[in-house]
C-alpha cells in the first residue's frame, strides 16, 4: 500500500459542497437530516456552508487533501459563539424551507467546539481523520483557546477511541438529539523546544516539509520555479547549520525551527497551522537567551516577518537589493536592539 501525503488547509467558500457532505455524514441519520434541512437537504445545507455567518461556514472549517482530491472536513467555532452562529444557520433554513428546529446547546463558552468532522468513505482509515483533529486542535490554540471540546455517542466507543487516543478526556455528559453523548476536551499542551545534535534524514525531510509549507504561505513574492530551485538547498542548510533548535508539538512531530550561526538567525520558519500560537516568539527567546542571537536577515518583500523582528526586538541597520545568492529579493538587515 502506498503512502498517503495528507495536507490540512483552511478551507475556501468553494469547499462549501464538500462540507455539506461531512455535516451530513455527521449527523448519520438521514431521516434526521431530512427533518433538518428537508429532502433537498445537500443543497441546503451547502447554502448553510457558502454563507459567513453560520455554524457550518467554510470559515469555520478545515479540508483535508490526498493527491490534490479534497477527502474530508472538520467544523468548529468558539463555543461562546454558539447562538450568533446558529441564528446564521437558522436563517438559511427559513428561507430555503421555512423553518426551524428546536435544538439544545452542546457547547458553551469556555471551549473550542469540534461541531464535525468527515472523511470520504475510500480514504477511511488512512490517517485523515486523525491529521484534521490535530490541525484542528492546533488551530484552536493558536487562537488562544485552552480548550477544545466534542460530544460523541455512547453507542459509539470506536469514535471514543480514536478521539482519547488523541488527548481527549470524558469531563461530562450532554444529552443531544435523543441521544446520550460523553462530553469530551482536550487541553491545550506547551511545545518542547530541543535543540538537535544528530541530523536524521528523517529529521531533515520533516523540516524541510515545515520549510516549504511556511514559505508557501508566507512568501508571496516567490514563484513555483523560484520554490523548486530554493528547495534543493535547504536540506543542505539545515544539516550544516550551526545550531538548530526544533519545536514539537505533543505527539513529538517538529513543528517549527530555527538556525543560528555565530549569533546570526539564518532560518526560522514555522509549519501554516501553527502561527500565531507564539511558537515563533518561544523560539526567537530561546536563542537570544542561550546561544546569543542578537541579528537576523529578512525578506523585505515578507513585511509581516520584518514586523515579527521588529516586534521581538530588532532594529533595521542596512538593506540590500538582491539576497545572499543574488537573486533579486530586497534584504533586510536587522540587530538586536535591547
Amino acid at each position: 500500500m502506498r503512502a498517503f501525503e495528507i495536507i490540512v488547509r483552511s478551507a475556501t467558500c468553494e469547499d462549501a459542497a464538500i462540507i455539506a457532505q461531512v455535516i451530513a455524514m455527521a449527523i448519520g441519520d438521514e431521516e434526521g437530516v431530512r427533518h433538518y434541512c428537508g429532502d433537498d437537504y445537500i443543497d441546503v445545507l451547502t447554502k448553510i456552508c457558502s454563507r459567513d455567518n453560520t455554524q457550518y461556514s467554510w470559515r469555520c472549517s478545515l479540508v483535508a487533501e490526498v493527491d490534490g482530491h479534497t477527502v474530508g472536513a472538520i467544523v468548529g467555532y468558539d463555543g461562546a459563539e454558539l447562538h450568533s452562529l446558529r441564528n446564521g444557520t437558522f436563517e438559511v433554513l427559513r428561507e430555503t424551507i421555512g423553518r426551524v428546529p428546536n435544538i439544545v446547546d452542546e457547547t458553551e463558552a469556555g471551549e473550542y467546539y469540534l461541531d464535525s468532522i468527515g472523511v470520504l468513505p475510500e480514504y477511511r482509515g488512512k490517517g485523515v481523520g486523525r491529521a484534521l483533529i490535530k490541525a484542528f486542535c492546533h488551530m484552536a490554540y493558536a487562537k488562544g483557546h485552552q480548550r477544545v471540546g466534542l460530544i460523541v455517542d455512547r453507542e459509539n466507543p470506536m469514535a471514543e477511541r480514536l478521539y482519547t487516543s488523541l488527548g481527549f478526556e470524558r469531563v461530562g455528559t450532554r444529552l443531544f438529539f435523543g441521544h446520550h453523548m460523553w462530553h469530551l476536551q482536550r487541553l491545550r499542551s506547551e511545545y518542547a523546544i530541543k535543540p538537535i545534535k544528530e541530523r536524521t534524514t528523517q529529521l531533515v525531510e520533516q523540516l524541510t516539509k515545515v520549510w516549504e509549507a511556511s514559505v508557501r504561505a508566507t512568501h508571496h513574492f516567490l514563484s513555483e520555479e523560484d520554490i523548486c530551485d530554493i528547495r534543493e538547498y535547504v536540506p543542505m542548510a539545515i544539516t550544516h547549520v550551526k545550531d538548530l533548535v526544533v519545536a514539537e508539538d505533543d505527539n513529538h512531530m517538529p513543528v517549527a525551527f530555527i538556525g543560528i550561526e555565530d549569533g546570526r538567525i539564518e532560518m526560522l520558519f514555522v509549519a501554516p497551522i501553527h502561527r500565531g500560537s507564539g511558537i515563533g516568539k518561544m523560539l526567537i527567546n530561546y536563542t537570544i537567551g542561550t546561544l546569543c542571537a542578537k541579528e537576523v536577515t529578512v525578506n523585505e518583500q515578507n513585511p509581516r516577518a520584518v514586523g515579527f523582528y521588529e516586534h521581538m526586538g530588532f532594529r533595521a541597520y542596512r538593506r540590500s537589493e538582491s539576497d545572499e545568492q543574488g537573486r533579486p529579493f530586497p534584504l533586510i538587515y536587522m540587530r538586536l536592539a535591547r
